[in-house]
């Protein structure tokens, strides 16, 4: 009996590779998506921080200088926080689109795995029509050999030595 061959197998390997590379490639898009976000957050908390500092100093004598240099921080914070926040833009639109080309990858996957999975039936079904005409011949054989009609109906003699007229 020969054994199933799927002649799209290199394919569907090929397509399997791909979706691996794809899927490493989103984790490592969301890993940098994860970290650019925790720097904003921390950015965020400095602006606040620093606003709830230049509160509480604002309490007692005004020092201009002071108050001047927390509003460039502040204005630096600000600006940093803008682009920190078009960093996380850009890599969110980056992992949307990596998580895209994976479902792109994994369909056409599943496009090939479902050719192959009907190619198999098809071998297993006609491993098993063989396989029945086979022991439909055994069976024939076996009837015959054990006395029972030819194809144009007369008797046919036991094979076990005996002749017509003995029994």
């Amino acid at each position: 009996m020969r054994r199933f061959r799927f002649r799209l197998q290199k394919l569907l390997e090929v397509r399997r590779l791909k979706e691996d590379a794809l899927r490493q490639e989103l984790a490592r898009a969301q890993e940098a998506l994860q970290r650019e976000k925790a720097v904003l957050e921390r950015l965020g908390a400095a602006h606040g921080a620093t606003l709830e500092e230049l509160r509480a100093s604002v309490g007692g004598t005004l020092d201009v200088q002071w108050i001047a240099a927390y509003h460039r921080y502040l204005g630096f914070l600000a600006h940093r926080i803008e682009e920190q926040r078009a960093v996380v833009d850009r890599l969110a639109r980056e992992e949307a689109a990596k998580r895209e080309a994976l479902i792109a990858a994994r369909r056409a996957r599943k496009v090939v795995e479902k050719l192959r999975e009907r190619a198999y039936a098809r071998y297993r079904e006609e491993v098993a029509r063989e396989g029945q005409a086979f022991l439909d011949e055994v069976g024939t054989v076996r009837y015959a050999r054990k006395g029972g009609e030819d194809l144009s109906g007369s008797a046919v003699f036991r094979v076990l030595g005996r002749g017509a007229g003995e029994s």
